[in-house]
């Protein structure tokens, strides 16, 4: 067995008790790599129970998986562990690894017992939804328990986010690094004692911190930086960007955050709620709950899911309590079922009078840009719509040969950008659209959330 070289920064992992400990920063920083390194070494010196998370994981080799074994193999302690088909087993103390996906998941994982340390890794990609049930599902034990408080340092789990930032408005940033002292902050007082405790460590990791960084990664980040340096403080010193590259409502997004239209918005009792979906069954079906409010929509709600049959989106939206208004559904809606039935059909069953299928347009492109349409007018819940926030703003051109392609890519953000483009689609027929762009661009722009002005014509 080899001695284990561990970076000097990052040595906190392995001494300091915290409930969080967030590594974030650019490329070369080895964060992925020096968290197994220690989790590693933990599992060998005592018997522990690791999960190792991703937001999206559709098989075990989207995991960390090999990572793990390759700092197993790297260090000589093939003779410490058995490497499992889907797990890892340290052999001398009893310790797991289990390799896990989240947002389908998070549920079930309430019922795996004892999990001291969750390590969630890419945590850029983790939804609002997963990180306000992910804490409250890594728990302890009481402190009176024989068996102690769980955790590396027998004082409860720890959980471990890893991540490369991306964009400012994801979750994991705004709470960790954004809004750390009221999401994370360092010290919290213990409730006995009033003595401070640490509650989070959030370190930001770069290339620089790694003293074995090679060679040719310093070339290759020596060039990225004469040839793009906005590019290369993101990729290499860990900066977010207003969008991610080849993002179709680059500019719808950045606009909307400039105009300050996305924060709290209300729900109100007396206006109905529109719901507008996607479809999809290995894919997501995604469902935006809209009201219009004078001349501006309030997109109040969003929420998605897979492998769920149509029932439970039905009920989901009555969980909700809203005054419906009209139900739209995508072109495919009137298809048939395995069970012979539309889903439309089930739909109207719960409610009678009250679902509109939206045609099919003859190009991608027409709900695109009848989407781009309609931002100017929309007002977001921040906390509610999160998820279907960060579907529009990942949805991205296919990049093929290096060029941006006509077609967008599909990907687990794709589908809820369609139920927004199944909002457009429902207002106006591509036609009908330029003519009301021509008739509102002279219309006063929304200057606090939920205002309302004059009514206009619309469908809703």
């Amino acid at each position: 067995m080899r001695e284990i070289e561990f970076p000097q920064k990052l040595e906190f992992l392995l001494t300091t008790p915290a409930r969080y400990k967030v590594l974030y920063g650019g490329r070369g920083g080895m964060k992925t790599e020096s968290i197994a390194r220690a989790l590693a070494i933990l599992s060998v010196q005592q018997k522990l129970r690791i999960a190792c998370f991703r937001e999206f994981q559709k098989s075990i080799a989207e995991s960390v998986y090999q990572t793990i074994v390759h700092v197993i193999g790297e260090y000589e302690l093939e003779d410490q562990f058995e490497i499992l088909e889907k797990s890892i087993r340290c052999i001398r103390t009893g310790s797991e690894f289990l390799f896990l996906g989240l947002r389908y998941n998070i549920d079930s994982i309430k019922s795996l017992s004892r999990i001291d340390i969750a390590w969630v890794e890419e945590a850029r990609n983790v939804s609002k939804t997963s990180l306000d049930k992910l804490g409250p599902t890594i728990r302890g034990r009481h402190e009176t328990d024989k068996a102690g408080m769980g955790g590396p340092f027998g004082l409860g789990p720890e959980i471990w986010f890893s991540f490369n930032p991306e964009l400012d408005t994801d979750e994991v940033y705004k709470r960790f690094v954004l809004k750390r002292d009221i999401y994370a902050p360092e010290f919290i007082p213990n409730e006995k004692t009033g003595e401070l405790e640490r509650y989070a460590i959030v370190t930001k990791v770069g290339w620089e911190d790694n003293k074995w960084f090679p060679a040719d990664m310093r070339r290759d980040m020596l060039i990225a930086k004469a040839a793009d340096e906005a590019d290369w403080l993101h990729v290499w010193e860990g900066h977010t960007k207003q969008t991610l590259d080849g993002a179709i409502y680059a500019k719808e997004i950045k606009k909307v955050l400039v105009d300050g239209r996305r924060g709290k918005v209300p729900y109100d009792p007396s206006k109905p709620v529109h719901a507008f979906w996607d479809l999809g069954h290995a894919d997501h079906t995604s469902i935006w709950f809209v009201q219009r409010v004078g001349m501006y929509y309030n997109v109040i709600n969003f929420y998605q899911n897979r492998l769920e049959k149509v029932p439970h989106y039905i009920e989901m939206m009555q969980s909700f309590e809203y005054n419906y208004g009209t139900i739209y559904l995508p072109h495919d809606g009137e298809n048939e079922t395995l069970a012979s039935r539309s889903v439309a059909k089930i739909v109207r069953d719960s409610y009678p009078g009250k679902v509109k299928i939206v045609p099919r347009v003859a190009k991608k492109e027409m709900g695109i840009r009848a989407a781009r349409m309609i931002f100017d007018f929309c007002n977001f819940d921040e906390d509610n719509t999160s998820e279907g926030w960060q579907c529009l703003c990942r949805y991205q051109y296919e990049i093929k040969d290096g060029q941006y392609s006509k077609m967008p890519l599909h990907n687990e953000y794709s589908d809820g950008a369609d139920a927004f483009q199944t909002f457009a689609l429902s207002l106006k027929s591509e036609t009908a659209s330029t003519k009301f762009k021509e008739r509102t661009d002279n219309m006063p722009k929304l200057i606090t959330l939920g205002s309302a002005n004059t009514t206009w014509m619309g469908n809703l």
